[in-house]
């Protein structure tokens, strides 16, 4: 009895095991076939855009696709961009007057006007960003010119004023010198301790 149980289980187990494998073959198999089909009609279209066939109509078809989102949903355009940062913004103005300017505007014209004020602002921040860095930049190379043409006009000191100074300078030392040893013997050559060990 035993021994046909044993049987019935080892066949029982075995079954099951060649179902699993083939379910995980299956939907790997079913994965890649997604996964390559989507990345064989990229290929496709990266294909035609680089060949320059049909390129447009892709694009054109993609754009397309956006337009005619109403609803409040956001019309999902690309905004203007121009040459030079002043050339965007005022390409992004027209845009925000164009949204507004409808006899009745809807949710999406004000999304629209919205998200080129917010990419109006953020040129507007940029480019105040690099003009502000291009002054510091110009104050900087300007005061190292100012300090380079400075030292370039100081006159050198004469052999004279140079031992004039020499001398000063080692007065000074000796005057502090001896401040310090009359100072040390005031005090009976002891070092000053912290207050802390004076009330320890």
């Amino acid at each position: 009895m035993n021994a046909i149980m044993t049987r019935a289980t080892a066949g029982d187990n075995s079954q099951r095991y060649e179902a699993n494998r083939r379910r995980s073959a299956e939907s790997a198999y079913n994965r890649n076939v997604q996964y390559n089909g989507e990345n064989q009609k990229l290929v496709e279209k990266l294909e035609t855009l680089l060949t320059g066939k049909k390129g447009s109509e892709i694009v054109q078809s993609e754009r397309q696709e956006f337009q005619p989102l109403s609803g409040g949903q956001m019309k999902q355009i690309a905004l203007p961009i121009g040459k030079t940062l002043e050339e965007s913004i005022d390409s992004w103005r027209d845009v925000r007057a164009e949204a507004i300017s409808e006899p009745e505007p809807t949710t999406a014209d004000y999304n629209l006007a919205a998200t080129a004020s917010a990419k109006i602002m953020r040129t507007e921040a940029q480019i105040r960003l690099h003009n502000r860095a291009r002054s510091e930049i110009e104050m900087s190379v300007a005061s190292e010119e100012a300090a380079t043409a400075k030292l370039a006009s100081m006159e050198l000191p004469t052999a004279l004023d140079r031992e004039v100074l020499i001398v000063q300078r080692r007065y000074e030392k000796a005057i502090s010198s001896y401040s310090f040893q009359v100072m040390m013997k005031q005090k009976g050559f002891e070092i000053d301790r912290p207050s802390f060990y004076k009330t320890a």
